[in-house]
């Protein structure tokens, strides 16, 4: 995403606190306590992600450039919007995420779910839950 793009979404660069060296992150903050986090960097990710991140805590996050059409999401339907692009791309839904342990479908050793309770509300945990566990069927069943 070029910088010029990110600003016209509305997202913002940030320093990191203790290096104050500069973050890899563009992110933009939603009133409903979440925030679209994209990242350029395949560091750690293995690609370019971007993420839903709830209350700073639980982090949804889709390989790839997502950042324009979740903010569009955002702005149109808030959270609600981007539960409904995390579910129609969960394909996409980064090894990583952690979606599957604030969703129960895993364990959840670090007490996510409260929180995705909290922002989501309980339909959009089932929403993301059961998306996920489709995916997963479908991938068990063509191996």
């Amino acid at each position: 995403m070029r910088i010029a793009t990110a600003a016209a979404l509305g997202m913002k660069g940030s320093f990191c606190p203790v290096t104050r060296a500069p973050s890899p992150n563009v992110t933009r903050s939603f009133a409903q306590g979440f925030t679209i986090s994209y990242n350029s960097s395949s560091a750690g990710y293995g690609t370019d992600t971007t993420a839903i991140v709830l209350q700073e805590r639980v982090f949804f996050v889709l390989s790839g450039d997502h950042a324009a059409a979740l903010c569009a999401a955002a702005d149109q339907s808030g959270i609600a919007g981007c539960v409904d692009y995390f579910v129609e791309h969960i394909a996409q839904a980064n090894r990583l995420s952690e979606h599957l342990m604030a969703t129960g479908v895993n364990a959840d050793p670090f007490g996510l779910m409260p929180t995705a309770l909290e922002v989501i509300g309980q339909d959009g945990v089932q929403r993301i839950a059961a998306a996920a566990n489709a995916q997963m069927a479908l991938l068990t069943s063509s191996q």
